[in-house]
């Protein structure tokens, strides 16, 4: 098995399927790659552009060729000394047609071998003992009445639901028997009739054991766990033998086989019991990894984790530690200079008319989710605290609706994503968590809900005192909480205030808390220090599927933290130039938060009067915006679109970057492009070398070899130029010629192609290699060394370079007297042809950062 030093992740669909992948075998082996870190490759729904809507996790997606074209890139990549690892989803499956399982639950109800597996609430009240699906697209009645809800007789002549391209099934027994001719009539004659007003249509679907029902009913009546809000996707209930063992039969045969060398488990806090989990997959990693003569433990294991600011990965967690998201917050925060906070959230204030205060803008879209997207699991989780409640003397006169405010209420002011009690309640951890949630509970809640409030708490907290039926209920409402906690973060931060607080939107990034506006260069190096003693394999993002802005978007974002006057000026600019279009500018914070995006994500070769590209980057915007816009659920939701605004903004956009009128306002976004890019450059190249160097094994997201400016998916998932790539890596000019021709790219693409290859020579070195940081820089550089033996490599980059000139690299005088402690030998730069002898002392920066904003300096 190849060891684990770093590894692409690629995303795969139709357009971009195995064979595709192989074929980029040897260019990311010469780039200096481990491992493919595939997006998830099981059978989903037809079309789906990534994975994470399967229908059968027993198979290979034939989309993407099937095994045995994953199995001959397998074969590809062992052949350049490269591995694979898997995207898993346990979580949660498609409500597709094409899924077995569904279906079988759907045609049998709780009599499904199936019906255990899914995470289903048949008691629910008001349900009538069916599963409710809300996949009309208008009540039940008019759709009858329209003909758009139907019978027909499938290919296998099985008789079926049809509503649009949806399919659903018919209980055996509901159904006459009839010959094949006969069926065929009677079918015509309910679809017929039942436009009339016939009845019998509607008593055949009232006697299925599911109830489809209007969609814009789901968030209420919804009877079974989901991911997210998202209806089409059912939770999984993996935490049973029988289904964990279906789901990863596949991905453990292909390990065992030598096919894949690591998992990543996608989120792992949907869960109910996630520590139990991973001990159960680790295990089975373990038993599947001897049958290759692998040690214990060899086989990686990643969960895809956000954590708060603070916490940490659960001590009892048997994996190699998170997908890279934490890294991705903290490499990104060592880049902000934190004075620039309080002059951008005024600048904030002033401009949209919002607070500026991102625990204020939280807590509102946590009320709000609650109330819509997540109204059904929170019902669900009340009626468990409910069922408590009728067994307690002291609790028996709650209300439903007191406990729901009390539930309301430390909901929103949970500080993370969800607590992992165990069979005896909360760790010492999470109920330090818990009180400080409940203490800012407290505030302003009726003395009724009060005590509702600390009677949940003790429930969530332990079993102390508590008889063997509250135990069992008690567990049951831990696990609803858990289950909903964390959507209800997911959904309320990443997908709701982040897209309406809009200081510095580089902060606004999946992982980051806004509130957490930048670190220094000491709060940096403890996190790289912890990770070395917890978690030293864990993956180093700071791109990936899910980022809502590129690596070098936010990179160039950053440089506004220390120029917050400046930009204050710029954004006066472009308003009054926008007064001059001949469309109506979006409401002011929607603006503000244009102005970021055009000017971050501007292409570095785009000029104004570019047409062709200009109208690219119009589609890309408007296509961002009607995201942002919609996510926000200020103006316009994905539930309840305002077109008219929408539209309003989209022509605003068009007006901006593809009018004649435009140009006096697309010459001022530009020159501001080019004020910051320099700055925005150096910070890329600075979070590009600290990924590969410091404790960790860094991921690097298809494409970002060049300068990453995208925006959110889908603008995250365009196709990958691979020629270009390939180019670079065939480049011959030298550190400098590189450096002074920038905007091209290719300097990046050489530092990491130059680290990667020196990862692969040195393993030891980065794998077991100590961590220490270096003082003498102040806080314009951040530095560290790495020792293995007699092998010693430094690290040094430069930070808060807004003023640094025009060229990437920094005037050597502007180092002045500063150096660094380097321990002696014969160090060589990595990435120029230089070298120096360290006989003890110190080297002056203005040699070591002579002629570059990055320096890398190795002696073995």
């Amino acid at each position: 098995m190849t060891a684990l030093r770093a590894t692409v992740r690629l995303q795969l669909h139709a357009g971009f399927d195995f064979a595709a992948a192989a074929a980029q075998v040897p260019y990311y082996a010469a780039l200096g790659i481990s491992h493919l870190y595939l997006s998830p490759i099981a059978a989903a729904v037809p079309g789906s552009p990534h994975g994470y809507d399967g229908i059968d996790p027993t198979r290979v997606n034939p989309e993407l060729g099937g095994e045995d074209a994953l199995l001959a890139l397998s074969h590809q990549a062992r052949a350049h000394g490269l591995g694979l690892i898997l995207d898993l989803v346990p979580n949660h499956l498609a409500t597709h047609a094409d899924n077995a399982w569904w279906w079988d639950v759907l045609q049998h109800g709780r009599r499904s071998r199936h019906a255990g597996w899914f995470d289903l609430d048949w008691r629910a009240p008001g349900h009538d003992g069916q599963l409710w699906l809300p996949v009309l697209d208008r009540p039940l009645a008019q759709a009858l009445a329209d003909g758009v809800l139907r019978l027909l007789q499938g290919e296998n002549g099985q008789v079926q639901l049809a509503h649009h391209e949806q399919r659903f099934p018919l209980r055996p027994q509901s159904l006459p028997s009839l010959a094949p001719n006969a069926m065929a009539g009677w079918i015509a004659e309910l679809n017929t009739h039942a436009r009339q007003g016939d009845p019998r249509l509607l008593k055949l679907i009232e006697r299925q054991p599911y109830r489809l029902a209007w969609w814009r009913v789901g968030n209420d009546m919804v009877n079974y766990r989901r991911f997210f809000d998202i209806t089409s996707l059912v939770a999984l209930r993996v935490e049973l033998p029988t289904v964990f063992d279906a789901v990863h039969a596949l991905p453990l045969r292909l390990a065992a086989e030598g096919h894949v060398d690591g998992v990543r488990i996608d989120h792992i806090d949907g869960l109910a019991d996630p520590a139990a989990y991973l001990r159960r997959l680790r295990a089975r990693l373990d038993q599947a990894g001897r049958a290759r003569g692998l040690a214990p433990g060899t086989l990686a294991l990643y969960v895809e984790k956000i954590l708060a600011p603070g916490e940490g990965l659960p001590q009892d967690w048997a994996c190699d530690g998170t997908t890279g998201y934490d890294f991705m917050d903290q490499v990104g925060g060592v880049l902000h200079a934190r004075g620039g906070r309080a002059p951008l959230t005024a600048l904030w204030r002033a401009h949209s008319g919002r607070s500026g205060d991102f625990g204020q803008e939280q807590r509102q879209a946590r009320e709000e989710i609650l109330r819509g997207p997540l109204q059904a699991e929170f019902i669900r989780t009340v009626r468990a605290q409910m069922a408590l409640a009728r067994l307690d003397p002291a609790t028996r006169e709650f209300s439903p609706q007191m406990l729901a405010r009390a539930l309301a209420c430390l909901l929103r002011e949970y500080p993370v994503y969800r607590s992992y009690a165990g069979r005896d309640g909360l760790n010492a951890i999470e109920q330090e968590q818990l009180d400080a949630a409940l203490a800012r509970a407290r505030q302003g809640l009726p003395q009724s809900s009060g005590a509702a409030l600390e009677a949940m708490v003790r429930w969530l907290r332990d079993d102390i005192g508590a008889s063997r039926s509250q135990i069992a209920l008690r567990r049951v409402l831990r696990r609803r909480f858990e289950q909903l906690s964390a959507p209800l973060n997911a959904k309320a931060v990443e997908d709701t205030a982040f897209y309406r607080h809009g200081v510095l939107l580089s902060r606004n990034e999946v992982g980051s808390d806004p509130d957490h506006f930048a670190l220094t260069a000491a709060q940096f190096h403890e996190a790289c220090r912890a990770r070395a003693r917890r978690h030293p394999h864990a993956l180093l993002a700071t791109a990936t599927h899910d980022h809502k802005r590129g690596e070098d978007v936010r990179a160039r974002l950053a440089v506004l933290s220390e120029q917050p006057n400046g930009w204050r000026d710029q954004l006066r600019a472009f308003d009054a130039l926008a007064s001059g279009l001949p469309v109506p500018a979006p409401a002011p914070g929607d603006t503000a938060m244009l102005w970021q995006t055009v000017v971050a994500a501007w292409p570095l070769t785009l000029a104004v009067d570019d047409e062709a590209g200009l109208a690219d980057y119009a589609s890309r915007l408007v296509q961002w915006q009607c995201k942002a816009l919609r996510e926000a659920k200020l103006r316009t939701s994905w539930v309840d679109p305002h077109p008219a605004y929408e539209q309003r903004c989209s022509d605003f956009v068009e007006a901006m970057l593809c009018t004649r009128a435009g140009l006096p306002l697309r010459r001022a976004l530009c020159r501001a492009m080019r004020h910051i890019s320099i700055a925005g450059a150096r910070n890329g190249l600075a979070q590009t070398c600290l990924r590969l160097t410091v404790p960790g094994v860094p991921d690097l997201y298809q494409g970002c070899e060049g300068w990453d400016l995208s925006l959110v998916d889908p603008d995250n998932r365009r196709p990958v130029d691979y020629p270009q790539r390939q180019r670079w890596l065939e480049d011959s000019r030298d550190w400098a010629a590189l450096l002074h021709d920038w905007q091209d790219g290719a300097v990046k693409a050489r530092l990491i192609v130059r680290l990667l290859q020196l990862r692969a020579q040195r393993p030891a070195l980065f794998a077991q290699g100590d961590y220490r940081p270096l003082s003498g820089g102040g806080d314009r550089v951040l530095a560290f060394a790495r020792s293995s033996g007699d092998c010693h490599l430094l690290v040094a980059v430069t930070r808060l370079s807004a003023d640094a000139g025009t060229t990437l690299a920094w005037p050597p005088r502007r180092w002045g007297a500063a150096a660094l402690a380097l321990p002696p030998g014969q160090y060589q730069s990595v990435l120029e042809d230089r070298s120096i002898e360290q006989r003890g002392g110190k080297v002056a920066l203005s040699t070591l950062l002579a002629r570059s904003p990055v320096a890398v300096w190795l002696s073995c």
